[in-house]
């Protein structure tokens, strides 16, 4: 009876993990200069957050404002997977993307 039950449990816990569906995943998209922050969580789910007015006059108002874009997405469950960094022999146009997964 024990043996039974525990396979009942078995293939109810397999049953489970077949239904759950693939992670949810966030791109972060961070240039520096012109400044620009783009957040997509799929097709036509595509965010451009412009960037504040405080940051014509403090340099460390676009850092700030990455900050709070991955600390709203961390409280929102996701992880950071990876992150790439793109960007020219001159630096000017380098573009940083963040990949974050939600379990």
């Amino acid at each position: 009876m024990m043996r039974f039950l525990l396979s009942i449990v078995f293939v109810v816990m397999v049953s489970v993990a077949a239904w759950a569906g693939p992670p949810s995943l966030v791109l972060v998209q961070y240039r520096a200069f012109p400044h620009s922050i783009k957040l997509t969580r799929g097709a036509g789910k595509t965010q451009t957050i412009k960037p504040s007015p405080a940051a014509a006059n403090n340099k460390n108002a676009e850092f700030e404002q990455l900050h709070a874009v991955l600390t709203g997405l961390y409280q929102e469950g996701y992880a950071l997977q990876s992150t790439s960094v793109l960007g020219s022999a001159d630096r000017a146009t380098e573009v940083v993307t963040y990949v974050l997964v939600k379990p």
